[in-house]
């Protein structure tokens, strides 16, 4: 590990440590349940403690040609789990919780489908 991968490590894991004590003493010292930024603040976490087991601080990985195709793999895939998840809560609400009262789960459901195609649009014509 160099210099730089292991002050990252430590900076990530003391913000980890601090949170994560903080998350915790709402629950048992305030009876506080989670809201909004907390589930934020657990997601940027996870994903953070994702970026630095998968590519550590080597962004030169990143660029080359095995590292490009990772990326845009796991993209694609991640797209179609998107989409599906929020299809499934979408069909959920609509049949069994809301009677189709939730728009903004549609309207998400509907930019979620759409992102891929115009994406892919505008990368075309960029590299015309």
């Amino acid at each position: 590990m160099s210099k730089k991968e292991i002050v990252s490590f430590f900076v990530l894991f003391i913000l980890t440590i601090y949170f994560g004590g903080t998350l915790v003493s709402y629950i048992y010292f305030e009876d506080f349940s989670y809201g909004v930024t907390e589930y934020l603040l657990i997601i940027a976490l996870v994903v953070s403690w994702g970026q630095f087991f998968t590519w550590g601080t080597r962004q030169e990985v990143k660029k080359d040609e095995m590292g490009k195709q990772i990326i845009q793999k796991s993209s694609s895939i991640s797209y179609h789990i998107l989409f599906y998840t929020l299809l499934l809560l979408w069909v959920i609400d609509f049949f069994f919780i809301g009677n189709g009262n939730n728009y903004t789960l549609f309207i998400a459901l509907c930019i979620a489908h759409l992102c891929n195609p115009i994406i892919q649009f505008f990368n075309l014509k960029r590299s015309m």
